[in-house]
Parts: C-alpha cells; sequence; structure tokens
C-alpha cells in the first residue's frame, strides 16, 4: 500500500513538472512566432515562462530530484573513511534541515504578504507563483529527516 502511493506521488510530481515544463516550452515558442515570425512580439509569453520556470526548478528540485542526483561540493566529504562520513553526513544533512525549517515561518509570512500583489500582465496573484518555495522548503526538511533516519539505522552505507 505503502509503495503505491509512494508510486502515485511520484507519477503527480512528474505530472506536475512535466506540465510546467510544457506550459513554459508553448509560451516560448508563442513568443519566437509573434515575434520573428508575424513581427508582433507579445509580452505575456515571457511573463508566463518565468512563473512556470520558477515551478520547475523549485518543484522538480525538492520533490523529484533525489540527493544522490544533486550537484555538491564533496571533495573534502570524500576524503574521510565511511564511519566518519557517516556522522558528517548527519551533521550537515541536520544543518540543512534545521536551518529551512527556521526559515519556514519567514517564507510563509512572506508569502502570504506577497498575496496582495498580483504579476503586471497576467495578474496572477504573486502567492501563487511564490509558494512553490514554500513546498520546496518542506521538501527540504522532510527529505533530510528522512535521510537522518536513514544514516542512524542499521543499512546506513546505502544512504552515503
Amino acid at each position: 500500500m505503502l509503495a503505491q502511493l509512494r508510486n502515485l506521488w511520484t507519477q503527480v510530481a512528474e505530472g506536475v513538472a512535466a506540465v510546467s515544463f510544457a506550459v513554459m516550452f508553448f509560451a516560448f515558442i508563442v513568443q519566437v512566432a509573434s515575434r520573428y515570425i508575424f513581427n508582433a512580439p507579445v509580452a505575456w509569453t515571457l511573463e508566463l515562462c518565468a512563473i512556470a520556470y520558477v515551478w520547475v526548478v523549485f518543484w522538480s528540485c525538492g520533490i523529484l530530484v533525489p540527493e544522490r542526483q544533486q550537484i555538491v561540493f564533496d571533495v573534502i566529504y570524500n576524503w574521510f573513511k565511511p564511519g566518519p562520513r557517516r556522522w558528517l553526513a548527519i551533521f550537515n544533512t541536520a544543518c540543512l534541515g534545521l536551518a529551512f525549517l527556521a526559515a519556514l515561518p519567514g517564507v510563509f509570512d512572506y508569502i502570504l504578504f506577497l498575496g496582495k500583489r498580483s504579476t503586471m500582465l497576467l495578474h496572477v496573484r504573486m502567492d501563487l507563483v511564490y509558494s512553490c518555495f514554500a513546498i520546496f522548503l518542506i521538501a527540504v526538511v522532510v527529505g533530510a529527516a528522512v535521510r537522518i533516519r536513514r544514516l542512524l539505522s542499521a543499512e546506513w552505507h546505502k544512504s552515503l
């Protein structure tokens, strides 16, 4: 049952990312065609591209891309043997998770503040545009907690 829920969640998350990317691509194609074929550029496509890009980046990075596939600077990290590397990973992951957790109230407050504003051309509320950042923060905090749990388990070698 848990595996089915995980698969369903992955499919929904991939669907949201794919739709966001498709919207961004569609807006880009409309912009290119209107500018270079019809010589009548439209501005709304730039705004739609920017909104879709923000969603693609934060949604995908927070939810879809596993930690193993993230770009990291691990030159010093790889100098350590597996035992000390495990504790360094726990420390780093805990610091990251706590920093993002501490940022959540301020981010939520600012996103709610942005609800009073909207985009210039499409009039989309800014809190909807940037709500993906709150989702990203929550995903990172949950991911950090899951990774720490795995690093503290008996099979911690798989999480290094």
